[in-house]
């Protein structure tokens, strides 16, 4: 039996969904030290974790799937 070799999607739509959990951590790491470092707390600040989801969500609609591998 020929086992299926599986390969990783290289469309733009794939990237940015592989980019989510980073940006979103990096944010939180950012917000949590601008709570640091100014007046602003992260219960002020926590609406820009919202603001940037929305943003890669846009952009992984606008993103095009050509090329696109998988099901």
């Amino acid at each position: 039996m020929p086992e299926e070799i599986k390969q990783r999607c290289s469309c733009a739509h794939c990237r940015l969904n592989g980019l989510t959990g980073p940006v979103m951590l990096i944010t939180v790491g950012v917000l949590f030290m601008v709570g640091e470092y100014t007046r602003f707390g992260f219960g002020d600040l926590w609406p820009v974790l919202l603001i940037v989801a929305g943003i890669i969500a846009v952009a992984q609609a606008f993103a095009s799937r050509q090329g696109h591998t998988g099901s």
